[in-house]
């Protein structure tokens, strides 16, 4: 579904992304793992076009995107790490906006949104200001935006920092049911035992760079022989820091 070669982003003297490659196929849900400063979130906005890469490239179900093109995006539901919204709007109408910029038949538009609404309990909180929506209000309504339109493929920054428990839980088994059926996603987070249960697999980014690529079958190992994904997690970074 998306593969990625040798990508490479600085600012300045800062390699914020130094040389990644990895793909994700249909069906995975690929976890990107990392401390805050990784990456993460500038490798995330290169895929999406807000930033132009200084090199390297990525194809989306096997079309080379340049930067620039905005067709790929269709195929694609981006939840940023930190969302901007319309604060003057409704919920309702931000989600009316969204359909509208994603070309989602007006037939469609008001059952998808209801649906989604009611999928995150905002459905009495949508036609009130986001101006006045709590940080997890904005987070859920976030998520929704990128859900419209039955995306073939995902990209969710930190999706689940601000959410309670409930829509935690309830996001989470849905993103497992939509790769079990031929979804694929990226998902970033620095929280180790999200990616440990979530994720088939996991890349871990760290100061720009890909350290490590693990199988779910490896981490499983590890519990087994006495370790844990996050001890190997740190056995990794405090390795990188010593050289």
């Amino acid at each position: 579904m998306i593969e990625i070669l040798d990508l490479k982003k600085t600012f300045g003297t800062i390699r914020a992304v130094d040389g990644i490659s990895f793909s994700a196929m249909k069906g995975e849900l690929c976890g990107i793992l990392g401390p805050n400063g990784s990456g993460k979130t500038t490798l995330f906005k290169t895929l999406m076009g807000l930033l132009e890469a200084d090199s390297g490239t990525f194809r989306i179900a096997d079309t080379s995107i340049t930067y620039g093109e905005t067709d790929y995006k269709s195929a694609i539901g981006y939840a940023p790490e930190e969302p901007v919204f319309f604060d003057y709007l409704t919920g309702r109408q931000f989600l009316n906006f969204i359909c509208a910029a994603k070309n989602i038949a007006l037939e469609n538009t008001v059952k998808q949104i209801e649906h989604w609404l009611a999928f995150f309990d905002l459905t009495g909180k949508g036609d009130e200001l986001i101006a006045n929506y709590s940080q997890g209000m904005r987070r859920k309504l976030s998520l929704s935006a990128a859900l419209l339109g039955d995306p073939a493929l995902l990209i969710l920054d930190e999706a689940t920092n601000g959410l309670d428990p409930e829509s935690s839980f309830r996001i989470k088994s849905w993103l497992r049911e939509y790769c079990n059926q031929g979804g694929a996603v990226l998902f970033s987070t620095h929280i180790i035992e999200i990616v440990e249960h979530l994720c088939d697999r996991i890349i871990v980014l760290y100061r720009g760079q890909k350290l490590a690529e693990w199988q779910r079958s490896e981490w499983q190992a590890w519990r087994q022989n006495g370790t844990s994904l996050e001890a190997e997690f740190m056995r990794l970074i405090e390795a990188q820091n010593k050289e």
